[in-house]
């Protein structure tokens, strides 16, 4: 079995016309079968489906159309909480299996108008929270693969597609990118429409994506986003940004200490200071030392409160079915009662305090950069290190993790870029051109070296 393509081409490759859809997908279903069995990152999966509908778009109008839709083709996972027409939607929980929705997400009809095809459905936590699925990191099968968006990076880690739909309310697909070695992308709270995916926070909850290179990244973005004359606030933040960067010759890059830099090994540290010499030679980066503990010493906090608050109140049917819940899920609903509606609404004012405290200190730095996570993914046996992750969430900033740290083990640890909201396209930009040192290949982990 030849799957080198696979490892080595992204999503550009069938676009162009390199290869037919129905060869790609074959490519993924040979990679699924070979190695699924053991990593389970995927709740549902079935060939036949995958082969009729890629047979289907090798006879498209547009197959010998150059330029191709900007999908044209693409195989994509999608984590199980998006509505699918053609797959259940058990959102990772035992009191939803067997749920077929029987449409589409809007974000899914989209992407299939311009020509992605669905591969099926990546395992998630029950109701993407907290409770981790049963999947196995490709690394090691005693470290963690991530909890919410496991399946979505373990899938594209490995090669069983280059790219899979994910979300993120806290640290879904930050960490998880960090822990697996694959481009994790979070934008601009608000850029892809959320009808049709399961809610658990509406403040917070944000659609992403992992993918083999930053390329493959930008295109499902420019492909996915919300965009014309319907949207004018995000229009206008996309222009701004725009036009602030398009002339720039000289990039101020923040070198952030934030809440949860406290728990970033001596490793990774050390890896993150040999980066910063490498950037610091570079005559287009001017480094500046940024230092926002103070500023954001509430974020977890106020989080904490917006989230619990959200998931009491949008699973009540839900925690009905108690038999079916977990004692993770339960402890949130039990916290979250704790929980007054003056607390909650304050802390919603808070988001919105440091929302604006946010974009104000932009105006003096074009990114920040700093590890994604503490280090390298735990033992399974050992609690997760609290991260930075979930602020950039809570406000609602663009961020983009890059798999170019590591711990001692020689287990990815990633690198967020933050940016300034609706500065998507300049983040990934950045990312590419001054960050990546080959953009479009990543480290392969043992168990992806599959002699053909």
């Amino acid at each position: 079995m030849n799957i080198s393509p696979l490892l080595k081409d992204g999503i550009k490759d069938v676009i162009s016309g390199v290869m037919k859809p129905s060869e790609w997908a074959s490519l993924c279903c040979d990679m699924i079968e070979l190695l699924d069995k053991e990593l389970g990152a995927w709740s549902y999966y079935d060939r036949t489906l995958v082969t009729n509908f890629a047979t289907k778009l090798d006879e498209t109008k547009w197959k010998k159309a150059r330029p191709n839709p900007s999908l044209a083709g693409a195989p994509i996972g999608v984590k199980d909480i998006f509505n699918t027409a053609d797959h259940p939607n058990s959102m990772g929980s035992r009191a939803r299996e067997g749920y077929w929705p029987g449409n589409d997400a809007r974000v899914i009809t989209w992407a299939k108008l311009l020509g992605a095809q669905i591969i099926g459905k990546t395992t998630t936590a029950e109701f993407a929270v907290d409770c981790a699925p049963n999947t196995i990191s490709p690394w090691n099968r005693n470290i963690m693969p991530g909890t919410s968006s496991t399946g979505s990076a373990v899938a594209v880690a490995t090669g069983m597609v280059p790219a899979a739909l994910s979300s993120q309310s806290a640290g879904s697909i930050a960490r998880p990118s960090s822990y697996n070695g694959v481009i994790g992308f979070k934008p601009s709270f608000g850029l892809i429409p959320r009808t049709g995916v399961l809610k658990t926070c509406d403040t917070l909850d944000t659609i992403g994506w992992m993918t083999r290179s930053v390329e493959d990244s930008q295109i499902i973005f420019e492909a996915l986003r919300v965009k014309g004359k319907s949207y004018p606030l995000v229009e206008r933040g996309i222009k701004r940004n725009n036009e602030r960067f398009s002339n720039t010759s000289l990039y101020k890059v923040g070198v952030l200490s934030a809440p949860g830099g406290e728990n970033i090994e001596s490793h990774t540290a050390s890896k993150f200071n040999q980066l910063l010499l490498q950037l610091n030679n570079k005559k287009n980066i001017a480094l500046i030392d940024i230092d926002l503990n103070k500023t954001l010493s509430k974020a977890h906090d106020t989080h904490a409160k917006i989230y619990d608050k959200n998931l009491a109140y949008y699973f009540k049917r839900e925690l009905k079915n108690i038999e079916f819940i977990s004692p993770i899920f339960k402890e949130i609903v039990e916290r979250a009662e704790q929980i007054s509606t003056t607390e909650y609404f304050e802390a919603l004012e808070y988001q919105e305090k440091l929302v604006e405290i946010i974009n104000d200190n932009f105006n003096d730095v074009d990114f920040y950069i700093l590890p994604t996570t503490g280090g390298e993914a735990p033992k399974l046996d050992q609690i997760e290190r609290q991260d930075s992750s979930l602020i950039w969430t809570l406000v609602g900033c663009p961020i983009i993790s890059l798999p170019i740290l590591s711990g001692p083990n020689f287990y990815p640890v990633g690198l967020t870029v933050v940016g300034p909201k609706y500065s998507d396209l300049e983040l990934h930009q950045f990312a590419y051109n001054e960050l990546m040192p080959e953009p479009a290949k990543i480290h392969i982990p043992e168990w992806q070296k599959v002699s053909s």
